[in-house]
């Protein structure tokens, strides 16, 4: 348990962690105190997020002190955000402002052995549309992910593990890695892999179902694994709607027509009517970058038919 409340709490992680990164910006507050923040004391850009979240909801990079001042006044005049989830899951009421670490974004799915080893099951790299986007548009791996990656992962992981002295134990985390090779970790995710569908990505990629190497105890020979893939990036995106409207403003969405939009479809998964506003996972795989460009500029609205469009008719 201890260290599952570590982990959920962006904060207490943080200050875990304070002692291995001196030079890390971060500061905790509260929503109101928000707008007391020294603001030019703050070293842009920087990230500000809810201390105890969920994917990517309520993350937003803030590039100068006018930004912030905005940010905090929307944030207080709509108490946080609402949102469907429950207060321990997504809390608006606290924040926590950190560094923005330039560099290549990776996910890991792995669990810690009885030994306390940590044992990765999927590696992904994020993509961004641009250095605002903060969604979680698309993940993908590939050879070149999973061959430049896995080692520096699985040597940080080790040092994690020993400094937490922990085992047993299946997790997910978000690390970026800089110019320099340094990791820095941005979130641990306790007890889970990664939501909305995105851990089964590597059952594609590389026939790894997570959840069955962790019950099992199971460790993937990754070089035989490595060896055995094609050239080609396999990829996952999630399809959603505008976050101003509900699943009940939704009168029709032409998933044909998206799927359309690939050229290589692994998987097209309808979610149910009640995740969000994601309608859709979306598993596919290309010989280049071309498609995952092409998804990040997509706008999924322009498939979608409101209840308020079909009464303007």
């Amino acid at each position: 348990m201890q260290w599952t409340n570590l982990f959920k709490n962006k904060a207490a992680l943080r200050k875990h962690l304070a002692t291995y990164f001196p030079n890390f910006y971060f500061q905790e507050s509260t929503l109101h105190d928000l707008s007391k923040i020294d603001k030019a004391s703050i070293p842009y850009p920087i990230i500000l997020k809810p201390a105890i979240g969920y994917s990517s909801v309520g993350v937003q990079k803030i590039k100068d002190a006018e930004q912030f001042t905005e940010v905090v006044q929307q944030l207080i005049a709509n108490d946080g955000l609402a949102t469907s989830y429950s207060e321990d899951i997504l809390n608006f009421q606290t924040f926590i402002l950190e560094t923005y670490i330039e560099g290549q974004e990776l996910a890991v799915d792995a669990y810690f052995n009885a030994e306390g080893q940590p044992i990765i099951l999927n590696l992904f790299a994020r993509m961004f549309r641009d250095e605002e986007d903060m969604s979680d548009r698309i993940y993908y791996t590939s050879k070149h992910v999973l061959t430049e990656y896995l080692p520096v992962i699985e040597a940080y992981l080790r040092e994690l593990g020993q400094s937490l002295q922990i085992n047993n134990y299946p997790f997910h985390i978000e690390l970026r890695m800089d110019a320099q090779g340094s990791v820095i970790p941005i979130e641990v995710n306790p007890l889970r892999f990664a939501g909305v569908g995105t851990t089964e990505l590597g059952v594609h990629a590389y026939q790894i179902n997570p959840y069955e190497y962790a019950l099992r105890q199971w460790e993937p020979d990754w070089a035989q694994k490595i060896a055995a893939m094609d050239d080609r990036i396999y990829s996952f995106t999630c399809a959603e709607f505008d976050s101003h409207l509900t699943f009940a403003d939704i009168e029709q969405i032409d998933h044909e027509q998206i799927k359309a939009q690939f050229d290589h479809l692994l998987e097209y998964r309808v979610l149910p009517f009640d995740y969000g506003t994601a309608f859709a996972v979306i598993f596919f795989v290309s010989d280049s970058f071309s498609q995952n460009e092409r998804v990040l500029a997509m706008d999924f609205m322009s498939f979608i038919t409101t209840k308020q469009q079909t009464l303007s008719y």
